[in-house]
């Protein structure tokens, strides 16, 4: 067991390292979105065919359905999956201690689960790590950039689907991941679609991500606050969830959609108090 836990870890781990320097390239020489989706897709693959342990092949759901994927769906859907961390990770990484945040909470959640003396031990590492670099980042000494924010997205969706996959001291449903990730993720689907909508290319820099739009009402350090106080009240609660986190999902889903649609109108509100004076 200690053997398949080592090996599952360097086949995560040698990925992240690549997609880091996937980051790190780009943030050097600005590559195009094409290439830049079709690298972080290729190294998805290779980590899903390195480590098969990765895969979905079922999304097992807390109000009792579960979905049976073949293998190619599964490969396919995973792929998807950790190239959607990785972008939305990205896309979150806007104003300083928002992505370490959000994966410190993680791991001390999944180091919790975790039922591998192994993992447990990765993810007590990467929770001295990723509070060192916090501090740092909140001083304004240390930034993650592309090459950060894209390791942190492939490591954390990793570790993510071995809990899912493989073992935890609790069960863990699909909703469970899904409720884990909701913000990051549902954020950067939102900003895609509305994006295409509007005719612009969805992976662009804009300042349209909730965090930015919240940003601008409250500041960089009350929008921290938000992310982490909701991050940490969800993601805790999922542990004493069981078969009712799909509730939990649902009311992550309608806070995000609330709080976008009353910043939004605040937003629109001042826009013409301004043009009015």
């Amino acid at each position: 067991l200690v053997f398949d836990a080592s090996t599952r870890m360097v086949g995560v781990s040698v990925c992240t390292i690549l997609v880091g320097i996937l980051g790190l390239v780009d943030d050097k020489f600005n590559l195009n979105w094409q290439f830049r989706l079709f690298a972080i897709g290729s190294i998805a693959t290779l980590l899903v065919l390195w480590v098969p342990e990765l895969r979905l092949d079922n999304l097992a759901w807390s109000f009792g359905y579960t979905t049976e994927l073949s293998p190619l769906i599964g490969s396919i859907f995973t792929i998807l999956c950790l190239m959607t961390l990785v972008i939305s990770f990205n896309m979150m990484d806007g104003f300083n201690g928002g992505v370490i945040s959000m994966c410190l909470i993680l791991f001390v959640i999944m180091a919790l689960v975790a039922t591998n003396p192994h993992r447990q031990a990765i993810c007590l590492f990467l929770i001295s790590a990723l509070g060192i670099m916090f501090v740092y980042n909140m001083k304004g000494e240390f930034f993650l950039g592309d090459g950060g924010a894209y390791a942190l997205g492939m490591l954390t969706g990793s570790v993510a689907l071995l809990t899912y996959n493989v073992d935890a001291s609790i069960t863990i449903y699909a909703d469970t991941i899904f409720l884990w990730l909701a913000f990051p993720a549902l954020d950067c689907l939102r900003v895609v679609i509305e994006r295409t909508r509007s005719n612009a290319n969805p992976f662009h820099a804009r300042r349209d991500h909730l965090h930015h739009i919240l940003i601008k009402i409250s500041g960089p350090k009350r929008t921290l606050l938000f992310f982490t106080v909701n991050m940490t009240f969800f993601a805790g609660l999922s542990l004493f969830a069981e078969t009712y986190t799909y509730l939990l999902l649902f009311m992550q889903i309608i806070i995000m959609a609330i709080i976008l649609k009353l910043v939004r109108d605040r937003l629109a509100k001042s826009k013409v108090k301004s043009a009015i004076s």
